[in-house]
């Protein structure tokens, strides 16, 4: 079997980069695929693919089996703490009157604990300064796996260990058998919807504030990545910020931002005199 022909496939639909290293763990996926789709052989799996968008539910079954999915709530101490003390202020400071909404999305969110550490942190903080201020989190994975998981909302004592006491009171029902789920105004709040990087460019969503992206950028080369960061920026508002995982590309820079200093994050601020170009 050709690994190389299905390293390109995979790069060329999903932008996965998977090097020879991970060869062994590319093959362990063909093959459960294999098994499930009722294939005989690698070959005939690769036809169907071939023949297949990258948004169906083959692709979206195969790289759920290649990329990893580990994530937990309130995962980046830094990231959360510069939610609370520097974007959402700036953003009631710049929105004085009540009534906008605080826009997120929330960028290969997996099974949804990232986008609800958000919401938790978004819903306290504006409901203490100003209830007339709304908010809504688009949270977007190429695993419809993942995302079936992340809408229920459903999460074992053992996943829910992260979440603060007074957040897990106040925004998960107990729902026995050491099992917690997210309560419905919350889960109300985030709209979970698959989404191939690759196809970023058709994606509507734009006039946001803030884009949350990271634990992402690492499966793509680093030309792939300046790509998906070009994409990405053009969808923030003036005063919005990409805030990305600390190693991803620390070297980014765009003439319409500007780098946050703030100890342990890398993150950028679309400036003011800016306009939006989506």
């Amino acid at each position: 079997m050709d690994a190389q022909k299905w390293m390109d496939l995979v790069e060329q639909r999903t932008g996965v980069m998977i090097t020879l290293e991970r060869k062994s763990f590319l093959m362990t996926g063909l093959r459960s695929q294999i098994r499930e789709a009722g294939l005989a052989d690698y070959d005939s799996y690769f036809q169907l693919l071939a023949s297949t968008h990258s948004w169906s539910p083959e692709w979206s079954g195969l790289i759920h089996r290649l990329t990893v999915h580990e994530t937990s709530f309130f995962r980046h101490e830094p990231s959360l703490r510069l939610l609370e003390e520097n974007i959402l202020p700036a953003f009631v400071e710049r929105n004085r009157e009540c009534g906008r909404e605080f826009r997120v999305w929330s960028v290969g969110c997996a099974t949804g604990e990232e986008p609800y550490s958000l919401a938790m942190l978004i819903h306290r903080y504006l409901g203490g300064v100003c209830k007339g201020h709304g908010f809504g989190i688009t949270a977007t994975d190429i695993s419809e796996v993942s995302l079936e998981e992340a809408q229920a909302g459903v999460y074992s004592a053992r996943r829910s260990a992260g979440v603060p006491r007074e957040l897990l009171g106040r925004y998960c029902r107990d729902l026995g058998d050491d099992r917690y789920q997210i309560v419905k105004s919350l889960r109300q709040r985030v709209t979970f919807t698959p989404l191939n990087v690759m196809d970023i460019a058709t994606f509507s969503l734009n006039q946001l504030d803030l884009i949350f992206c990271q634990n992402m950028l690492i499966y793509f080369s680093r030309e792939r990545r300046l790509q998906i960061l070009k994409a990405l920026a053009e969808r923030l508002e003036p005063g919005g910020v990409l805030l990305l995982g600390p190693g991803d590309v620390p070297s980014w820079s765009h003439p319409e931002f500007e780098r946050i200093r703030f100890e342990g994050i890398l993150a950028f601020r679309r400036q003011a005199q800016a306009r939006a170009s989506v």
